[in-house]
């Protein structure tokens, strides 16, 4: 069960339902799930971009600048986010130190158990879900047991976690006698004083059993080491983190595309994967995805000197500041950050200069 909150503080504002016809800058979302006071009542089940307080603040006669309007308010009200849902588990409405009213509203959601989601013992031994299979393809027991989890044994040599295998063989023992165990370090019980207790009710003194294959119904020839041991769920949760996107918003300065999930940003393709295409020879593929599908961007640039040209496509003219031509120009094709950066360097008295290929020959010609 997750659970999630939102609050809102209120100075001058008040909480209530905003009605469309004198609330300016109301969102997209659905307000019908709140009462008249402006918040959801618990055991509603509310999704994405639905609203779940109410808010509004009036409008100063300042900000109309005089001119007559139909808005009397301000829309201040908080919704969930689009990838959101669940249902209100509480609201509480109280006062902070400074005596102004705000509100906490308390989300719950629940989450059954799938690929990706995050588990982890109490030793450190954690790790996201590979596979899930029902309950008749799982290996068993002679006792007809299955196992919640099945964990590579690769992951045990190189950690050292011998705590977890201690736990799983000292609840192993406690299971069967139905009593508490404590193999903690501060007391007697050896990992053999424990192996011999396992002996005495009849399994394998070091936890290993037989066991038998679910898809065919043969015995495993491997002995596997099984016992009880206590998982913890933890909150990294592939729902909260699956994201994808085709086209979407950029950002102001550099024009890339936007950054994280929150914000539907793109996927960055890194260094890494920079290298790998390099080193696949995909020369188009690389152009496609760092420069088509990022910040492509057109300047004119000077023939003569390089430096970038002032355009009017609508009426066809280009000149040049630097050396007033007025001709010889050329369209180049450039990231947009590149762009940026030259004109950085500039404000900075630094002239970066774009030969183009004619401007190249004719430089070559010159000096011979």
């Amino acid at each position: 069960c997750i659970i999630q909150s939102y609050e809102k503080r209120t100075c001058k504002e008040e909480f209530g339902r905003p009605n469309r016809e004198n609330t300016m800058g109301m969102r997209h979302g659905s307000y019908d799930k709140l009462d008249d006071d402006g918040l959801a009542p618990p055991g509603t089940r509310v999704s994405g971009e639905d609203v779940i307080i109410g808010k509004t603040s009036p409008i100063p006669q300042d900000d109309a600048q005089g001119q007559a309007t139909r808005y009397t308010k301000r829309d201040h009200s908080t919704s969930l986010r689009h990838s959101e849902s669940g249902m209100v588990d509480q609201v509480l409405l109280t006062t902070n130190a400074d005596g102004l009213r705000f509100v906490k509203v308390r989300m719950r959601s629940v989450r059954i158990p799938q690929i990706g989601d995050k588990f982890s013992s109490r030793h450190g031994q954690k790790g996201t879900v590979g596979m899930t299979y029902t309950q008749e393809d799982m290996p068993w027991t002679i006792e007809g047991i299955t196992p919640d989890i099945i964990v590579n044994p690769h992951a045990i040599p190189s950690r050292m976690t011998i705590g977890q295998l201690i736990e799983c063989i000292m609840g192993k023992v406690a299971a069967h006698m139905g009593k508490e165990g404590d193999a903690t370090p501060f007391t007697d019980v050896t990992v053999d004083n424990i192996s011999k207790a396992l002996h005495k009710c009849g399994y394998q003194m070091r936890g290993f059993e037989t066991m038998y294959n679910g898809h065919t119904g043969r015995k495993l020839t491997a002995m596997i080491f099984l016992g009880p041991t206590y998982y913890q769920r933890l909150k990294h949760m592939v729902d909260d983190k699956i994201h994808s996107r085709g086209r979407g918003p950029v950002q102001i300065l550099t024009r890339q595309p936007a950054e994280g999930r929150s914000r539907d940003g793109g996927l960055r393709f890194g260094e890494m994967e920079r290298d790998c295409m390099i080193a696949h020879g995909a020369a188009f593929f690389l152009k496609e995805r760092l420069f088509d599908q990022s910040d492509a961007y057109r300047v004119h640039v000077c023939e003569k000197c390089g430096l970038i040209a002032i355009a009017n496509l609508k009426k066809n003219s280009f000149e040049c500041r630097g050396c007033k031509n007025k001709t010889d120009i050329v369209q180049v094709h450039i990231p947009y950050a590149c762009k940026l950066l030259f004109q950085e360097l500039m404000a900075m008295a630094i002239a970066p200069r774009m030969l183009t290929q004619d401007n190249k020959t004719g430089k070559d010609q010159k000096k011979r």
